[in-house]
């Protein structure tokens, strides 16, 4: 995962400069961001469409021009295909069937000292029993699970912070829990008590009922570019 990164990393630095280095590219690309902007300031109708569909074209046709970026297309391909090859092999298809443990422990030892995360790559928190701590977690782009149903969950509010590039998420949370979501979003869908909510470059905050009144919060603040995120009582 480290050659990957690095390799995306220096085909990242190429398109960037590709990009600055050819003007009517980068107008293009700032009349894009600036339309994906003015879009998120507006619930509906047709200007927020119009802009956000002109801001997102705009974008990718800027990008997607330049030969950096198919560089880093074809690369991740080939990284996702040696991937799927070794799962196939060990019979773990997916994350959601087969999740990969990523150890929790309390603070102990480890108190005030910087933790690790990796860039890439599905991750899971909680396959075991674990002492509960707030959960802080940024990642470019994988598939994320967080369960808490082999932790309790002291008699507070809880905080769980997830940024992401790219992928999906997935919270487990205990029946009892009173539980508050805010997620951002340039596009994906959102499922949190039996309700489905699509965003394109939205915020949504949402509160299960009698959550002030909980003995145990639980407080879910995650923002994704492109990605669902799913939110389930177990």
């Amino acid at each position: 995962m480290l050659f990957f990164a690095i390799v995306e990393f220096i085909l990242a630095l190429f398109l960037g400069y590709s990009l600055f280095a050819d003007l009517p590219t980068l107008i293009f690309l700032i009349a894009g961001g600036v339309s994906l902007a003015m879009a998120r300031g507006l619930q509906s109708g047709f200007w927020h469409t119009f802009l956000l569909v002109f801001g997102a074209v705009s974008v990718i046709v800027s990008v997607a021009v330049h030969g950096a970026f198919w560089w880093m297309v074809a690369f991740g391909g080939i990284m996702l295909l040696l991937s799927l090859r070794r799962r196939a092999r060990n019979g773990k298809w997916t994350p959601w069937t087969h999740k990969q443990f990523v150890s929790v422990h309390g603070f102990g030892a480890n108190a005030g000292r910087p933790r690790r995360q990796p860039w890439f790559g599905d991750s899971t928190i909680g396959s075991s029993v674990f002492e509960w701590e707030d959960t802080n977690i940024t990642v470019l782009a994988g598939d994320t699970i967080v369960d808490l149903g082999n932790t309790i969950l002291p008699q507070r509010d809880n905080v769980v912070v997830i940024r992401k590039g790219f992928g999906r998420t997935r919270v487990l949370v205990p029946l009892g829990v009173g539980i508050e979501l805010n997620h951002s979003a340039l596009t994906g869908k959102v499922s949190f008590a039996g309700e489905d909510f699509h965003l394109a470059n939205e915020t949504i905050h949402l509160a299960t009922p009698g959550y002030d009144d909980a003995s145990r919060r639980l407080r879910i603040v995650t923002s994704t570019l492109i990605g669902d995120l799913e939110v389930v009582t177990v």
